[in-house]
């Protein structure tokens, strides 16, 4: 099993820009995740789309795994989406990022150090990815865990992006 992390978007039904969100899964390939992300979409079906998506298999210094029991540790993996404003924008930036940490208030800390430069930042939500129901879920059907393993030789979160709409088609 791999955890993967995806990048939606699409409209509603009273929206007038695109709205986003991100999900994660544990599944064998991207597209087994599908059927959940579209389920548990709020949007109008036919303006589903991906517009990142990737394997997290490293974090914050950490390489990540999914097993089948349990780890003990003291440190989580947190997602976390930052935003910020740019006075010449009439818009609001975001960046997510992942980190490591024991807890919200450290992960917190850690990732508003890599925007130090964003004028008017702010923390918009922060998930602990353990914490997040459709990761919980998948990963007690599957049986699997998150193993965070240390390491020297981090490797960057290597996603694709681009206006996706494969995900509207059923399997």
């Amino acid at each position: 099993m791999k955890l993967f992390a995806f990048y939606i978007g699409g409209s509603t039904e009273t929206s007038l820009i695109e709205v986003h969100d991100v999900r994660f899964a544990a599944a064998e390939k991207m597209e087994d995740a599908y059927d959940g992300i579209r389920d548990s979409w709020w949007g109008t079906p036919e303006s589903l789309h991906l517009d990142c998506w990737g394997e997290l298999t490293s974090a914050d210094g950490h390489n990540i795994f999914l097993k089948d029991a349990p780890q003990e540790r003291e440190d989580k993996l947190w997602f976390v989406n930052l935003g910020g404003y740019d006075p010449s924008d009439f818009n609001e930036l975001h960046k997510n990022i992942f980190v490591i940490a024991p807890t919200a208030s450290k992960a917190k800390v850690r990732a508003l150090k890599t925007i130090l430069d964003w004028k008017g930042h702010h923390k918009d939500e922060m998930y602990e990815v353990e914490g997040i129901a459709s990761i919980d879920e998948i990963l007690a059907k599957s049986g699997h865990y998150l193993h965070l393993e240390k390491t020297d030789a981090p490797v960057p979160f290597i996603f694709k992006f681009g206006f996706n709409p494969a995900i509207r088609k059923k399997a």
